[in-house]
């Protein structure tokens, strides 16, 4: 039995290996998939192979990317992918599309084929989008690809809630992290500046702004390492040199580095205005490190404030700042956090369980032919 997997809009191992991710496609999704079907498609929007990404010689015979020949449009290839790949389409037994903005070429598939998908369900696609003529169509390709699923894959509660008004069949699997990766290491020295660490991009709705403003109010020596990239870095380093905050930019880290970034840390902490079910709070809480995240609806999922974590207003440096020294300042505060946090994160989101979750379901809808 073949399966495909289609990236979210615009995705492909490239712009995974981007941000320091495409291990987790890779190891994290390639290799249980493999166990369980006889090969894999994977459907990128970029020009790209898999040779570049691995050296593993048996994945790379089990694994077909399939991609442009050159740059294209993310709008022209996702209607594109099923007429160019055709042939390796017919021969899926059932796509996996991973976000719901990469449900077009998966709802074409299934008018031209009969083909089944699944899609995960991880943030509200349309109603986060910025205000404007595109919002309409986002809404439109969000009901859709909620509407002819096989199945939806909702990552929160309420995400499911939302997709059952539409949905024949939503499961409640949530976003994992390997925590035989993600794991406790040694304490960051206390003779240095106390860290203050954020992961992802660096981009307005992370709401990084406030986090440079609240270290301004934090008493203890402090710095803050905010690891990636995005189109803010030049203005948070403004920002922070006119603060007189430390402030470190050192770029991406692949994902199998992080878990030492993570160690290096006293805090970690997610000041976004909102996210869907966050993976970096996920690897951090992991790691052992305690957290400080703003009190949007997808941190809430994952932090229950004051026994996993603690919660803020994001549109108030000042509560952040209170936030941060209770952590810096109290180490049986901090200890026990991460503690519960850790254990909180091996019971309930290692990864490799959860995938075997989707694995099964997609193994059902390719059974039962959608």
């Amino acid at each position: 039995m073949q399966v495909g997997l289609l990236p979210a809009l615009g995705g492909g191992l490239r712009a995974l290996a981007q941000t320091g991710q495409q291990s987790r496609l890779i190891d994290g999704y390639f290799r249980p998939y493999l166990r369980a079907f006889d090969g894999l498609a994977y459907f990128s929007y970029l020009p790209e192979s898999l040779a570049e990404f691995t050296d593993d010689a048996a994945l790379r015979e089990r694994v077909r990317v399939l991609a442009p020949g050159g740059p294209v449009s993310r709008g022209r290839r996702a209607v594109q992918i099923p007429f160019a790949h055709a042939a390796a389409l017919r021969e899926c037994a059932a796509l996996r599309v991973f976000q719901i903005t990469g449900v077009i070429p998966a709802l074409i598939a299934r008018r031209r084929f009969g083909t089944p998908y699944v899609t995960t369900y991880g943030f509200w696609y349309a109603a986060l989008s910025h205000p404007g003529p595109k919002r309409g169509l986002k809404a439109l390709v969000e009901r859709l690809g909620l509407t002819h699923a096989a199945a939806v894959i909702a990552t929160t509660p309420e995400l499911a809630a939302r997709a059952s008004r539409l949905a024949r069949r939503v499961e409640v699997i949530p976003n994992g992290v390997d925590t035989t990766l993600f794991r406790s290491l040694a304490s960051p020295p206390h003779n240095a500046p106390r860290r203050i660490l954020y992961v992802g991009r660096l981009s307005a709705e992370k709401n990084l702004s406030t986090v440079v403003e609240a270290t301004r109010y934090v008493s203890l020596n402090s710095e803050v390492l905010m690891v990636g990239s995005g189109p803010l870095k030049d203005d948070l380093k403004s920002q922070a040199q006119q603060a007189g905050v430390l402030v470190d930019f050192p770029g991406v880290v692949d994902q199998r580095r992080l878990p030492e970034v993570y160690g290096s840390a006293d805090v970690f902490v997610l000041a976004s205005f909102t996210e869907g079910h966050p993976k970096v709070l996920l690897e951090a809480m992991a790691c052992g490190v305690p957290c400080v995240a703003s009190a949007c609806a997808g941190n809430r999922s994952l932090v229950t404030d004051g026994r996993t974590g603690l919660l803020f207003d994001p549109r108030d440096p000042r509560q952040l700042a209170d936030c941060l020294e209770r952590v810096l300042k109290d180490p049986a505060l901090a200890r026990r956090l991460a503690d519960t946090a850790r254990e909180e994160i091996v019971a309930r989101y290692d990864l490799r369980a959860l995938v075997e979750r989707e694995i099964a379901l997609v193994r059902q809808v390719a059974g039962a032919g959608g």
